[in-house]
């Protein structure tokens, strides 16, 4: 499903949340697709994902390079996450725009590196940022996102004061920071031929992507003035649901040994039964129930 809600077809408007203008036209899922994933209906997170694909565009409508970048949709999961969590602690989506806005430039930054760094040509039918306009044009733009991201989190000073705005940043920064170091412990890893034991390709996973997946979760319960308890179940939240994700990933690519890969799945799916227990302490309401669904995308491309 977040395959498409991430497809510039699907986001063809930037209308917002509740508008009618810029709503994209769903066809029914097909077959064997209408319970996949439970309430959630791709128009709903078209909700939250458009307003913050409008402001992308618009910020950078003459920069070619960047509008590739943003129709290669990795930001779609985070331009939901941190709307949706600050909801699930009675926040509104809203006041978590500029975080969503954020975190989506810190992900397009994050993926074109990667893309470098493994030479990737092609992803989801598109060739990559470095590989459409060069290394010396995608260096500076996932740099340029860095900048701008770090920027837009400085929008919190004067709505939740300057520590908690610093908070935000820290966490952002060290999430991208860790993710990276991760990334580079499992290329050299492979390239030495090192097979490393389950426990350190378990935090490898937490580093590529759970801390990735958590600073949104927890960024949108700071963002809506959740209790530190809640935060910190948020937190863990996105870290159980990302590192699953990367987990479920693994078990399917062909460079893991066969008995890493069978580990890998289990234990993804061990991780989301520990993600939907975070959400049962939470208030119920309609983000909480979301949240909840939101579980089953744990076997989905996210990032």
């Amino acid at each position: 499903m977040l395959g498409v809600v991430a497809d510039e077809r699907f986001l063809g408007g930037s209308g917002g949340r509740g508008e009618a203008a810029g709503r994209p036209e769903v066809q029914s899922p097909g077959p064997g697709q209408a319970g996949q994933f439970g309430r959630i209906s791709p128009e709903e997170l078209a909700a939250y994902i458009l307003p913050v694909r409008g402001k992308l565009i618009s910020a950078h409508q003459n920069q070619p390079p960047m509008l590739h970048a943003i129709a290669m949709g990795d930001w779609a999961l985070a331009a939901a996450i941190p709307q949706i969590t600050c909801e699930a602690v009675g926040g509104k989506a809203q006041e978590a725009m500029d975080l969503a806005y954020a975190y989506s430039l810190g992900l397009i930054a994050g993926r074109v590196y990667d893309d470098i760094m493994d030479r990737t040509i092609e992803r989801k039918g598109k060739r990559t940022v470095w590989r459409e306009f060069g290394d010396p044009v995608a260096v500076p733009l996932g740099i340029e996102c860095l900048y701008e991201m770090l920027d837009g989190l400085t929008n919190y000073d004067a709505r939740l004061g300057r520590a908690t705005s610093d908070e935000l940043s820290k966490t952002f920064r060290l999430a991208l920071v860790e993710s990276a170091r991760a990334e580079e412990r499992e290329k050299l890893s492979m390239r030495s031929n090192v097979d490393l034991p389950f426990s350190e390709r378990l935090r490898l996973a937490q580093g590529k992507r759970g801390i990735l997946i958590a600073a949104g979760t927890a960024g949108g319960a700071i963002v809506g003035r959740g209790t530190e308890e809640e935060v910190e179940l948020l937190r863990n939240y996105g870290m159980h649901m990302g590192t699953a994700n990367q987990l479920f990933d693994d078990s399917s690519d062909p460079d893991y040994t066969q008995a890493y890969r069978e580990q890998a799945l289990s234990v993804s799916r061990e991780l989301t039964a520990e993600a939907l227990k975070c959400t049962d302490r939470l208030r119920v309401t309609e983000a909480q129930g979301m949240l909840r669904e939101l579980c089953k995308i744990s076997e989905e491309p996210l990032l």
